[in-house]
């Protein structure tokens, strides 16, 4: 093998470090005719870039050793937060009746027992007044089997004397029918007061002859379709709709062939603001189908929300991880570097002299990527920096060629 030095080769002067790159090339090296290395579509023969230690330090250059190792392929995808739909709690009046007002409006956020709307109960209305009417009747019915029973057992004293076995018999037999009655009476007064008592409970209460629905839940307002004056039923649409948030669906637009590859159960990070800590999660549900809107396959991930910082409608960024992880020497992933569309890396190969190396890349995560050909395990190659390296050889390359 030949070295063919670069037609003119003048001194590099970088943040004053000499740098000196030399293309090596096999064969063709005494052919006038023949290219560069690197001109060519990719990278077919070493290059190597001389630079010392001083000069490392001096452009802030730094190396690192490949390792062996294993990154999980994954696919970056578009997301969006939607409010879980079983956690959605839709109110409904108790009774009918026409809205007195309205303390609430969509988006607002709520605490449990916090007032939502107040309205005229005409049915609450109606029960109390059946109510009251029941507990009369009740008395009345009382009082009667109560008389029932002195004139009975007033007449077992005067039973076979001033009075007839005959009337005492009677007596006693009014006595009974006084008793059922009782026990009927006492049978309606207690459904009308279950009914009267439903209209206080979590999410409804009574005052000065007023409903007012509370919320049961700490959430968000996400619907108000009623104003002042409107009547509503209770077997109507509902007039108000919160959302509890404290727990959310990250949904992610995922083009159809990397989800194949994902997986319930698979490991998701969610990315609220960038340069912050991913949220982490596993994957739900995949959708069996493609979205005709997006033409991306939808991907389902339930998130905590305690501090309610995703809100629904809100666009994030997810990563899917795939189960299977793929194996090789792992380098930061700013030694890689492009060369007519060929990625590489500068492998240390002498003291002071770096060679190009093409290598095929496999998945990044983290700052790291792995190599799945071009480098073995040990070898140095140069990290931050390395597009100063880069730089070097194409415009060496560039003055060869004139």
């Amino acid at each position: 093998m030949t070295f063919r030095a670069f037609r003119r080769l003048a001194p590099c002067l970088l943040s004053g470090v000499l740098f000196s790159c030399v293309a090596m090339s096999a064969g063709r090296a005494q052919t006038p005719s023949a290219k560069p290395a690197l001109a060519g579509a990719a990278v077919a023969a070493p290059v190597l870039v001389d630079i010392s230690d001083e000069a490392l330090q001096a452009e802030d250059i730094h190396t690192a050793t490949a390792v062996a190792g294993s990154l999980p392929r994954h696919t970056d995808a578009p997301a969006y937060v939607a409010a879980d739909e079983r956690r959605i709690v839709r109110i409904r009046p108790v009774g009918d009746g026409r809205v007195i007002s309205v303390a609430v409006v969509p988006g607002q956020i709520v605490r449990k027992g916090q007032p939502l709307l107040t309205y005229e109960n005409f049915t609450l209305r109606d029960e109390t007044f059946q109510n009251t009417s029941d507990e009369a009747s009740l008395r009345a019915a009382r009082a009667e089997e109560r008389n029932a029973r002195q004139l009975y057992e007033r007449g077992q004293q005067l039973k076979g004397g001033a009075l007839s076995v005959g009337e005492v018999e009677r007596r006693e037999e009014a006595w009974r029918a006084a008793r059922a009655l009782v026990q009927e009476r006492e049978a309606d007064a207690r459904r009308a007061s279950e009914h009267v008592r439903r209209y206080s409970s979590g999410m409804e209460k009574v005052e000065g002859g007023q409903s007012i629905v509370v919320s049961p839940i700490d959430g968000v307002v996400s619907h108000v379709s009623v104003v002042s004056g409107q009547d509503m039923t209770a077997g109507g649409p509902p007039p108000i709709e919160v959302d509890d948030l404290s727990h959310v669906w990250v949904v992610s637009q995922v083009n159809d062939v990397d989800a194949r590859s994902v997986l319930v159960g698979n490991r998701q990070y969610t990315w609220i603001v960038e340069g912050e800590p991913p949220l982490v999660s596993r994957v739900d549900a995949v959708e069996g189908s493609v979205d005709p809107g997006t033409q991306h396959v939808l991907v389902r991930s339930l998130l905590a929300n305690p501090a309610n910082r995703l809100k629904p409608g809100m666009l994030v960024r997810t990563r899917l991880f795939f189960r299977n992880e793929v194996k090789g020497m792992i380098v930061p992933e700013a030694a890689v570097q492009t060369l007519n569309g060929q990625p590489v890396v500068f492998v240390r190969a002498a003291p002071g002299r770096y060679a190009v190396r093409p290598v095929e890349t496999g998945p990044s995560l983290d700052g790291n990527i792995v190599l799945l050909r071009g480098v073995k395990a040990g070898e140095t190659v140069v990290t931050q920096g390395s597009f100063v390296l880069k730089s070097q050889v194409i415009l060496s390359t560039q003055s060869g060629a004139d």
